[in-house]
């Protein structure tokens, strides 16, 4: 089994690892244009692992890449994604990729193209979205009514582990960004820091604040499952962050159009952000316990089925990384293998009930806690 993986970071590699864990006559070949994230993702196993040097829109060296992969999985930060989309379809290559919102409705219009090609292209299978949209189709196909489907989430962590999830923490609630809600089988966008709860998870001992946030899963769960009548999706940081984010946001200084004068010229001040923020990579704030839970209800006349997931305190230094890995390293071995075969641009819906229940199984053999409850 060949695997071409474009994007060599924390979640490329902790998704490598995975799949030389569970199939001993994977290869991997990994592609970044970062050669100390390449050297260190051979490390892993310089046996089975090769690397090859190149940026995202270099399509020479990506089509390359591809060849005689049985899938690509591409675990880029997404700004390139439509890039390497297209480039899967022109090489007839499987393809799997871990984004959200970001040029989803650019992806979903490559699905004639993927068809005609005979491409099944994966998109957003990582954690939410991902996991939530295969856990949110597989309990709406328990009721024969419509239902409302609540995704919810924590993030306990530095703002800055890595460059692509400090992107993210800045992204999504971005000036300008607003959330999509699926309400009534209508979509609609709320500004950033709406419909504000609180609850409590698993893990987590502390109440819990949560906002809708600019996820995909109410643009995307529709379009598969049909008895989807409302959709939402809220999540946060722990309070320091949400606080940061929140004052940064009322300044407008998450404002992507912001300019400021430096030396006597005026210059972006998003990117300015950015290294002001990670600074020498140094966690902010530090002393974190890390934390990622996640919860998805489904809730019909019928009744309630809900499923919660996280994983024990010291699990791994990056947590997030890693639980965004495991589904798409389930993935690939099911694309791989021909077991998951719907040629199109499609979402993690689409798996059966045998591949959902195999992926928890999954989830759980590399250390998840995982609670169920039904009342149907």
């Amino acid at each position: 089994m060949h695997i071409a993986l474009i994007g060599a970071g924390n979640i490329g590699r902790a998704l490598t690892q995975d799949i030389l864990d569970s199939e001993p006559q994977a290869h991997i070949l990994a592609v970044d244009f970062d050669e100390a994230a390449l050297d260190r993702i051979q490390a892993l196993d310089p046996q089975r692992i090769r690397t090859l040097k190149a940026s995202a829109d270099d399509t020479e060296l990506i089509e390359h890449a591809m060849q005689g992969a049985a899938v690509v999985v591409n675990c880029t930060y997404g700004a390139k994604c439509m890039e390497i989309l297209d480039a899967a379809i022109r090489t007839q290559t499987h393809y799997i990729d871990v984004h959200g919102t970001l040029l989803m409705e650019e992806r979903f219009s490559r699905t004639e193209a993927a068809k005609a090609a005979g491409v099944t292209a994966l998109i957003g299978a990582g954690v939410s979205p991902g996991l939530t949209n295969m856990l949110a189709a597989w309990g709406a196909r328990q009721f024969k009514d419509d239902v409302s489907i609540e995704c919810e989430y924590a993030t306990f962590r530095p703002i800055n582990p890595s460059e692509g999830l400090l992107e993210t923490a800045l992204r999504q609630f971005r000036n300008g960004v607003q959330a999509p809600i699926y309400i009534d089988r209508k979509l609609h966008y709320l500004p950033p820091f709406s419909g504000e709860i609180k609850t409590r998870f698993h893990g987590v001992e502390e109440e819990v604040s949560l906002v809708y946030t600019p996820h995909s899963e109410p643009q995307t769960i529709p379009r598969f499952v049909a008895n989807a009548r409302n959709v939402s999706v809220r999540g946060s940081y722990q309070s320091s962050i949400m606080t940061l984010i929140k004052s940064l946001y009322a300044f407008g200084l998450m404002d992507p159009q912001r300019r400021v004068t430096v030396e006597g010229k005026q210059v972006d001040f998003a990117p300015l952000l950015r290294e002001a923020i990670h600074g020498d990579g140094s966690p902010k704030p530090s002393g974190v316990t890390t934390n990622y839970v996640m919860r998805v209800r489904v809730v019909g006349e019928a009744g309630v089925v809900e499923v919660s997931m996280g994983h024990p305190t010291g699990w791994d230094p990056l947590p997030q990384a890693r639980m965004t890995a495991l589904q798409p390293a389930y993935a690939a071995r099911l694309i791989a293998t021909g077991a998951f075969a719907h040629p199109g641009v499609v979402g993690t819906e689409m798996f059966t009930d045998a591949q959902v229940e195999g992926c928890l199984a999954h989830l759980q053999s590399r250390g998840l806690w995982l609670e169920r409850s039904r009342s149907l």
